[in-house]
């Protein structure tokens, strides 16, 4: 079955089995990844269970795809039906709690607010889950992700027939067979947190007749539950539908109040969210088949000015030695601070590229130290809150503080910036960086690439790196970086529709890891880039507005954890101007 295509996919391995079929992990007919359901044949035979899945397909594509895993595509392959959605790397919340325990604080919350986002999603499109339990829970790097709706029915059709969904998380209407609605969903919300709070069901185990009684008949066993979130776990369980609150309340009372919209909630999620990844998830990936990404072909001899103060990489041939012997900043390449560890702190800066593709240059360095974003702690409730408040304008009245703090050394996560602290502005031949209100413009000259750093070191083990960006004028790719040093990074970039993964070397040409591949860009774009692991193999993984678009494995002499940043460069024989309005940094828990 590995070896089969269906519908033009690809498929892999099989990633779980179900009632309906099974789950593949398959490469798009554009090289892509994503999930494709297989439906059992039997029952895509059946003309009655055709036209629910028709209908299942016609109900999903309409959800707009905050915290879900979207549909893709669907069809029909001879006797074979097939859904396709998004990838989502990650286990599901059954097994996280089952290997790792229950969740707490900050986590929890954002764990509930992300699936109350994704039911307000899916009841918006006028949708019905019906069957949400914490195995339709995927925990992905950047938050959680409902998935399946395979027993989904849309609002205003007849929801009274079949009992259908798990009984440990069905509603007391619902096993009744009545009349099924939101409401259905906000209950089965609320065992989903019990569950991934306490590690246990909330009306205990046993048959599906005594589970359905004490549903029914009994109040859910909710000891141990986090204080921040056991009173709308109560009221969600009510037995009487009309006494849950809807999911707009949920997530108000989450955020701390007012109206949020699902978008800001989805970023909130993601910028707190540090749940760690079961082991399996962060070797090295098994979609690149063990391939080992050859070195270029280029030789750029990269050599150092003979000078003792000169820095590593500052100066640079970017031809080898037909090539000028230059300054790869014009001349700026000791320019820097000692941080407050006593290490000098450069930021990689613009690389030359005379007579040779955008993608060969020599890293320079400019940077400087500086303090990072922090919350203040508080309850983890209204931490969400909080980074609600930072999403939607990024002014937080306790920066000074954070920034001592981070002066003295004692590093707050995650990392938010509106770019007014200690980011480098200026101009060299490459080009121009300069802060805009609360963004920051990289203005490129044809034929350079341009990269800054945040005044803030990675984190070990592994980094979430984010930022909101668009073109302002010109043509070019842009986006973000990790893992650098000495002109050495890992670069996430879209442009011209496209995305890219490129490993790249001072004074070297880049090694494409992953694309170009085709990828839906918007006027202004969330980039979201992922490095992890240490030692052996680095995983590379890269979403764009919100969707997991590129994933690829480094295992030749990976790059280990130094600065993340921006970058731009332009189409050639043109210049590119791009503005970033936001930038994140937050740890990848393993």
């Amino acid at each position: 079955m590995s070896d089969q295509v269906i519908g033009g996919y690809a498929l892999r391995r099989v990633l779980g089995r179900g009632g309906m079929g099974e789950v593949h992990l398959a490469k798009t007919p554009t090289g892509g990844l994503a999930a494709v359901k297989v439906i059992r044949p039997e029952l895509a035979r059946d003309p009655a269970f055709r036209r629910r899945f028709e209908r299942e397909v016609a109900a999903a594509r309409r959800v707009a795809r905050f915290c879900t895993a979207p549909v893709l595509d669907a069809g029909l392959d001879g006797d074979v039906a097939y859904l396709v959605t998004e990838y989502v790397k990650g286990p599901d919340l059954a097994q996280a709690v089952r290997d790792q325990g229950p969740l707490s604080g900050g986590n929890l919350d954002a764990l509930a607010v992300g699936i109350a986002t994704a039911l307000s999603a899916i009841h918006a499109a006028g949708v019905i889950h019906r069957d949400l339990k914490p195995s339709n829970v995927l925990l992905s790097p950047l938050g959680p992700r409902v998935i399946d709706f395979g027993i989904a029915q849309l609002v205003g059709t007849d929801t009274s027939q079949a009992i259908l969904g798990t009984p440990a998380f069905m509603a007391p209407e619902q096993a009744r067979g009545e009349t099924v609605g939101p409401f259905t969903d906000v209950f089965a919300w609320g065992g989903v947190i019990a569950f991934a709070g306490t590690g246990r069901l909330p009306f205990g185990g046993g048959s599906p007749g005594e589970v359905i009684h004490r549903i029914t008949h009994e109040g859910p066993h909710l000891d141990g539950l986090d204080g921040g979130v056991r009173g709308l776990v109560e009221q969600a369980l009510a037995k009487d539908p009309r006494s849950r609150p809807s999911v707009s309340r949920l997530l108000a009372e989450l955020l701390g109040g007012g109206q949020v919209s699902p978008a800001s909630a989805t970023e909130a999620v993601e910028r707190t969210w540090t749940v760690p990844l079961s082991t399996s998830d962060l070797r090295p990936s098994r979609e690149q088949d063990g391939e080992v990404f050859p070195d270029s072909g280029w030789a750029g001899d990269v050599r150092h000015a003979q000078d003792d103060q000169a820095l590593p990489g500052g100066w640079g041939r970017a031809g080898g030695d037909a090539g000028p012997l230059m300054p790869s900043d014009g001349g700026a390449a000791r320019q820097g601070q000692v941080g407050p560890d006593g290490q000098w702190r450069p930021s990689l800066g613009s690389g030359p590229v005379p007579g040779r593709p955008a993608d060969v240059q020599a890293g320079s360095f400019q940077g400087s130290a500086g303090g990072g974003r922090a919350d203040s702690g508080g309850r983890s409730r209204r931490k969400l809150g909080w980074v609600v408040g930072g999403v939607l304008a990024v002014a937080l009245a306790g920066a000074g503080v954070a920034a001592a703090a981070n002066a003295l050394g004692a590093e707050t996560w995650p990392y938010e910036s509106d770019f007014g602290d200690a980011w480098e502005v200026g101009a060299s031949e490459a080009g121009t960086a300069e802060r805009d209100g609360s963004g920051y413009v990289l203005a490129v000259e044809d034929g350079w690439r341009l990269w800054k750093s945040a005044p803030r070191r990675e984190p070990g083990g592994g980094v979430v790196v984010s930022a909101r960006a668009g073109l302002v004028d010109g043509a070019g790719e842009y986006g973000v970086w990790c893992r650098g040093a000495s002109g050495d990074r890992y670069e996430f970039a879209v442009g011209g529709g496209q995305v890219t993964i490129v490993k790249r070397r001072a004074g070297q040409e880049g090694v494409v890891l992953y694309g170009p591949e085709k990828a839906e860009s918007a006027a202004t774009d969330r980039i979201v880039a992922e490095c992890a692991g240490d030692g052996g193999a680095v995983t590379l993984r890269m979403w764009l507005n919100e969707h997991l678009v590129a994933e690829a494995t480094d295992a030749r002499e990976p790059f280990g954890p130094g600065l993340a940043g921006v970058h731009a460069a332009p189409e050639a024989g043109k210049a590119v101007r791009v503005r970033f309005e936001s930038f994140a940094l937050r740890p990848v828990r393993g």
